[in-house]
């Protein structure tokens, strides 16, 4: 039985179990007169924007009849509306209302969660990490990636065009005080190991603006979203670091961003937030594989050795995850932040989380023009390692080949992967 839990309220449902919305449409009508629309009160209550109440008029909700007509392509089933008796195939959440896209519905769902402080780059780091997966990534692993539904389409296209046309970045993400940030929605398909055919998992991006983040009381509206999540990546901007400030050459690099919420804050307050949800284990710390993503790394070459991995894409030889390679990768970042911070942002995630792994990436390649902060390089983007936080959860939960290393142990502190 399919388990869906609702990318808006994380509700969790079996899919057989959800019910529909009606159409209003005169198209299969079985006599007598279209549904009208009705006042969605759920809906109304849980957006909780301020928009006028015509908005909030739509079609009626029913629930799930015992026999349903199945969609070609084992998509998530239609039903006739008891009123009109009109077919749907529009699923809705029992608790939200918010309407669900039909292949949504249909297969498991991994939930992504996305934070970071204001101006770490997390809107152009999704944006990339999308192409990425299409192109790139996408060959290497016989991957597909389609968004669903008319509101990650619209705004996948709208990425799309803005940073790779127009070579422009996204714009900040939106604080909650604002209105809800609706998630992206997307259907990875990979192929079956060892088998014939393809498997399909909805990939649930979620971006919580920095804004929301400056306290453990703002990071209650994301409680939810944090607590049903498959895997969290933070994302860790090195320029907000004293030490990396004061090491970088002066003069000809971009200019340095204003200090935001250390990530250290944010880390213990997530850890705190997923406790108050069961989400820690029997040492009292999170299970929620994390992600710790340091961003940025193309400005720090003058930090690195020239031969370091951050500096080059994994080729992903065979199409599997290289978990040598990402191990390289964890023990040079440890290493880095031993000497940004004394270690102290490493020894809070290490006590906080049973499983977390470092990162380093660059979604852009270059800074952004000095003259043209809002804009992308001239070149667009040539992205370094962008994948490698995401592959990493989808690898431990089994959706993609793992190239193991030897059994010699791994490096020094790192937590169990």
């Amino acid at each position: 039985m399919t388990t869906v839990i609702c990318p808006y309220c994380f509700d969790r449902s079996q899919a057989s179990r959800l019910p529909y919305r009606c159409l209003m449409s005169r198209t299969g009508l079985r006599g007598g007169t279209p549904c009208d629309p009705e006042r969605d009160d759920l809906w109304a209550s849980f957006t909780g924007a301020a928009a006028p109440p015509a908005a909030y008029m739509r079609g009626p909700v029913f629930a799930a009849p015992g026999g349903l007509v199945r969609l070609r392509g084992g998509g998530g089933g239609r039903a006739e509306c008891p009123r009109c008796g009109v077919a749907t195939p529009v699923r809705v959440c029992a608790a939200c209302h918010s309407d669900l896209p039909s292949d949504y519905c249909a297969q498991d769902s991994r939930i992504i969660a996305l934070i970071g402080a204001k101006a770490s780059g997390k809107s152009t780091y999704v944006s990339v990490l999308v192409n990425e997966l299409r192109h790139r990534v996408g060959q290497a692993y016989g991957a597909a990636l389609a968004a669903m539904g008319d509101e990650s389409q619209n705004r996948d296209r709208e990425m799309a065009e803005d940073l790779y046309e127009r070579l422009r970045l996204p714009g900040a993400t939106r604080p909650a005080a604002t209105g809800f940030n609706d998630p992206l929605l997307y259907r990875l398909s990979l192929p079956r190991q060892g088998r014939q055919g393809s498997r399909h998992t909805a990939l649930v991006f979620f971006d919580a603006a920095g804004e929301d983040l400056k306290s453990a009381e703002s990071m209650t509206r994301y409680t939810q979203y944090l607590s049903a999540a498959d895997g969290i990546v933070l994302l860790v901007d090195p320029l907000q670091m004293g030490a990396v400030r004061d090491a970088l050459p002066e003069g000809g690099g971009p200019p340095l961003p204003s200090r935001e919420t250390p990530a250290l804050q944010i880390a213990a307050d997530v850890a705190t937030q997923l406790r108050s949800h069961r989400r820690g284990g029997s040492r009292g710390r999170v299970d929620t594989p994390l992600a710790v993503a340091v961003t940025k790394t193309d400005t720090l070459r003058s930090l690195v050795d020239p031969h370091s991995p951050l500096l080059r894409n994994t080729p992903h030889s065979g199409g599997r995850f290289d978990e040598a390679d990402r191990l390289a990768v964890h023990e040079e970042i440890r290493s880095l932040m031993e000497g940004w911070d004394s270690g102290a942002l490493w020894r809070q995630l290490e006590r906080d989380f049973s499983t977390v792994s470092l990162f380093g990436l660059s979604a852009l390649g270059s800074p952004p023009p000095a003259e043209a902060p809002a804009d992308a390089p001239k070149s667009g983007p040539q992205p370094l390692r962008v994948e490698d936080p995401i592959l990493w959860l989808l690898g431990r939960r089994g959706l993609i080949p793992v190239a193991k290393p030897p059994r010699d142990g791994g490096p020094k502190g790192e937590s169990p992967a």
